[in-house]
């Protein structure tokens, strides 16, 4: 399976044990007096078999501060996600950090500035890209872009799960709630025998949709494991403050693994912090802030507190339009603290602003800031070969030089993190070579993988599985949309 990194050395912590202990009080308290709404009678009748308080009028659950407590103990630390090829399969949990990418709607045209739709030909290339990228682990449901052209309205992400598996190797998450597409991914996830993720977004204040029900049962009678995702914005659809956003963000989650430990004992799901302030000067969430930092690296040290696998998903989205300095600081800065405070699935690739943009050239320059911080998290190896105790006196004083010693040449890879996009030239060789940018390198980058990577095939029945597949999709939305 894929290693990823490790952190090797102790998580960042940010809050006391007492703030923690304030924390969890808070939200077993907005659980068992305010509830979660589910809107979907088959939910509400596990919930109430369960233990809760059900309220079948207003689709209100009421959960017992005991039965949260028990169901999260219940859940796994780590589980296995099966990619189509066992060497792309990953353990979320633990210490380990993997990198997923992030979701952009459209397309970033870099000649214009502007987003527009990807061709399907560009989609493909795309998810080829992101196959190439070593430090990229997971495809995030509605990457590397939500659509491209010519597909059926009703059925994005059918088609985008289909290309990701016919063009990738590596996991994919799938996406619920979009008119029952999930029904037709499980089954692609079937063909080639994965096991993803069910990605399960609550609508926030503390709901349920209908069709984020049925999806979640489904993803369970799959046998798949459960992520939970808030989409909290502070100030909006959660309180303004960082303490009260984390109260109605872990609320969310935890009533999903109430829920999903009822239906199914035992099953894995990890937690998924999506959210952001609200830009009280626009009126739009304030990607990139670093309140976000600070919510992200408090939501880990809780869920580490329970053993519960974590998701960030925030890191990668800039309130950059570009591919520019901006965007760098944000996404970097960001992504740091998540890999510090123990986060173990954390979404960085390929999105440019908010989930309205995203372009390979974005992930490929990603692929860096990904490796520098798995370089960072995986710390300090301190041993008698690299104390150099004995090396230090056999170079001695000046002159003694370090450059020709084996040990130099066995250490320096393994030690120095090279990216593969930055400008590492001197200013001498910068100037004769064109001035050439870290964008200019990740282009040059782009155009080798597009020419020589050739992701893992699917065998010939699994094709034409997938490709039966879709063709039921297409007539079953073509159907239902002249039966409305």
């Amino acid at each position: 399976m894929l290693n990823g990194f490790t952190l090797n050395f102790k998580p960042l912590d940010i809050l006391t044990e007492g703030q923690i202990d304030a924390i969890e009080r808070g939200f077993l308290a907005v659980l068992e007096e305010t509830g979660m709404k589910f809107e979907h009678k088959k939910v509400l009748e596990v919930l109430e078999k369960g233990g809760c308080k059900v309220d079948y009028d207003n689709m209100v659950a009421k959960f017992p501060p005991a039965l949260v407590i028990e169901s999260i103990r219940k859940c796994p630390s780590s589980f296995r996600l099966k990619a189509r090829e066992p060497k792309n399969d990953i353990v979320l949990g633990g210490n380990k950090l993997y990198y997923g990418s992030d979701p952009g709607m459209q397309r970033l045209d870099l000649e214009t500035g502007e987003p527009r739709d990807a061709t399907r030909e560009e989609f493909y290339d795309a998810v080829r890209i992101y196959d190439a990228l070593e430090n990229l682990h997971i495809f995030h449901p509605n990457t590397p872009h939500t659509s491209f052209a010519g597909v059926l309205k009703e059925m994005p992400s059918v088609e985008t799960f289909a290309a990701r598996t016919r063009n990738s190797s590596k996991t994919s998450r799938y996406t619920t709630g979009m008119g029952d597409n999930d029904i037709f991914s499980i089954q692609i996830a079937q063909a080639v025998g994965a096991r993803p993720l069910c990605c399960i977004p609550c609508q926030p204040p503390l709901t349920w949709n209908v069709e984020i029900c049925a999806a979640a049962m489904r993803g369970l009678d799959a046998g798949f494991p459960l992520l939970t995702c808030d989409g909290d914005v502070y100030g909006a659809t959660a309180p303004v403050t960082i303490a009260g956003s984390l109260v109605h963000a872990i609320a969310e989650a935890a009533a999903g693994i109430v829920f999903a430990q009822l239906y199914k004992p035992g099953v894995g799901v990890a937690v998924m912090s999506f959210t952001s302030p609200q830009n009280m000067q626009n009126g739009a969430p304030f990607f990139g802030n670093i309140g976000v930092a600070l919510h992200d690296a408090a939501f880990n040290q809780i869920w580490r507190r329970y053993g519960i696998p974590r998701a960030n998903l925030e890191p990668g989205i800039s309130n950059s339009k570009c591919i520019d300095f901006q965007n760098g600081y944000e996404r970097a800065i960001l992504a740091l603290v998540s890999a510090l405070s123990g986060c173990n699935y954390l979404l960085l690739f390929g999105t440019v602003y908010g989930e309205l943009e995203s372009h390979p050239i974005q992930a490929i320059l990603d692929d860096d800031i990904a490796g520098m911080i798995g370089r960072f998290i995986d710390g300090i190896d301190v041993n008698d070969e690299t104390l150099a105790i004995d090396l230090i006196t056999k170079v001695g004083v000046y002159p003694g030089f370090y450059l020709s010693q084996e040990h130099t040449r066995k250490w320096w890879a393994k030690e120095q993190f090279i990216p593969k996009s930055a400008d590492l030239s001197t200013l001498p060789e910068w100037l004769h070579e064109g001035k050439k940018t870290c964008i200019d390198h990740a282009k040059e980058r782009m155009e080798k993988i597009l020419a020589t990577h050739k992701p893992t095939p699917l065998t010939p029945s699994q094709e034409a599985d997938i490709e039966r597949i879709l063709e039921d999709a297409r007539r079953y939305y073509k159907k239902r949309r002249l039966e409305a």
